[in-house]
């Protein structure tokens, strides 16, 4: 996560740029580098959420066998699995499971993508070019690895963090410092560059997973 939000603010910083270039310039190589780096810090969040479930999952059974077992399977059904040996049915039904569910609906197009035609338009004004392409049904992801937007990634970033402290804390009753430990495996994580994130573009984020 550490890595993912300090990519996500680099990227964001090249986005503000980008949006300084005047219309009839064209544009600059900013949105470019910003939209790779946003990219980038998409992946590393929903890689983020499959780590955690690892991590809670091995606070359930020291069975060496039986953790390996788990392991294979869905990022959600560990989820569920790990509420269910705390003694807490997983609602998923709550929207933040949904949103975090879109996150990984993604995530698993991205990463085993599959040949397909995409039919597009462009704008007669703008020359801006819109792509036909299935999206998530809540937050509206493309499931399109190039047409991730630095935008969706702020809201990525804020219903990941939301929906671990929501399992780890909430449903699980969790102290604050022992679940933080347990979703980072042992360690703590860096939060200036989300704490920057959030102070630039009026974002709450739910701190709870690093120990705040």
């Amino acid at each position: 996560m550490y890595e993912a939000s300090a990519s996500l603010r680099f990227g964001m910083s090249y986005f503000e740029k980008a949006k300084l270039v005047p219309f009839d310039i064209g544009s600059d190589s900013s949105m470019l580098i910003s939209e790779i780096h946003c990219r980038y810090s998409f992946l590393l969040i929903a890689n983020s959420i499959e780590a955690a479930a690892n991590s809670l999952i091995s606070d359930v059974t020291s069975d060496e066998s039986l953790y390996s077992d788990l392991e294979k399977l869905s990022t959600l059904t560990k989820f569920r699995i790990f509420c269910e040996f705390k003694g807490v049915t997983l609602d998923k039904g709550n929207v933040k499971y949904s949103r975090v569910k879109e996150i990984i609906e993604c995530r698993n197009e991205f990463v085993h993508p599959k040949p397909r035609s995409v039919n597009y338009s462009v704008h007669e004004e703008t020359g801006d070019i819109s792509f036909n392409v299935k999206k998530t049904h809540g937050r509206g992801y493309p499931h399109y690895f190039s047409l991730i937007r630095p935008e969706m990634v702020l809201v990525a970033l804020q219903d990941t963090l939301s929906f671990l402290s929501w399992i780890c804390f909430d449903l699980c009753k969790y102290e604050l410092k022992a679940g933080a430990m347990l979703i980072g495996n042992g360690a703590y994580g860096s939060t200036a560059d989300i704490d920057i994130l959030g102070s630039e573009y009026g974002i709450s984020f739910d701190m709870r997973t690093f120990g705040k």
